[in-house]
């Protein structure tokens, strides 16, 4: 059985732990949609460098234009490592989502024998991810606010109740 101090950190901990995995969801959304569209553009751009080199159109200038840009935008891609933060993302999204569904179901078992060392379980998790975030994701504040208004929103809470997820 929990204590009042122990159920209302497994109630605060849920929130943050939803409210974090729909962040990193949308983080991970909005890198793989900037991967995209540099994928996109740049192939679009080096076709038509191509297309004009093979017309053999004497505007030279277009053409290096064409081609600094794919080189611009590829580099830009290599040096943020896209590929790379999109995958940290996904995982700390996938992470934060399988802590929030333990914190869950600990919340509907809170009389439960072996509810106080699932919850120590679920503190333990949380290190892992935490880490990874503090070094490899970035800290958008009104992003996570965002999140934690919607899930606030969802469960009917009022701005006053809200538990800090920062």
């Amino acid at each position: 059985m929990l204590s009042d101090f122990q159920r209302t950190q497994v109630w605060e901990g849920m929130l943050s732990a939803e409210t974090r995995a729909l962040y990193f969801a949308d983080l991970a959304r909005h890198y793989t949609s900037l991967k995209q569209w540099i994928s996109g553009l740049s192939f679009f751009l080096s076709s038509a460098v191509a297309v004009s080199l093979f017309a053999r159109v004497p505007q030279f200038n277009a053409l290096s234009l064409g081609a600094l840009i794919v080189g611009i935008l590829n580099a830009y891609s290599i040096a943020v490592g896209l590929d790379r933060k999109i995958g940290t993302m996904v995982k700390l999204h996938s992470t934060w989502n399988a802590i929030a569904a333990e914190y869950n179901n600990v919340w509907n078992h809170l009389e439960d024998d072996d509810a106080e060392s699932r919850l120590n379980a679920i503190v333990q998790q949380e290190r892992e991810p935490s880490q990874l975030a503090s070094t490899e994701a970035p800290n958008k504040e009104k992003l996570m606010e965002k999140w934690q208004t919607r899930v606030f929103a969802s469960y009917h809470l009022s701005g006053e109740s809200k538990a800090s997820v920062n």
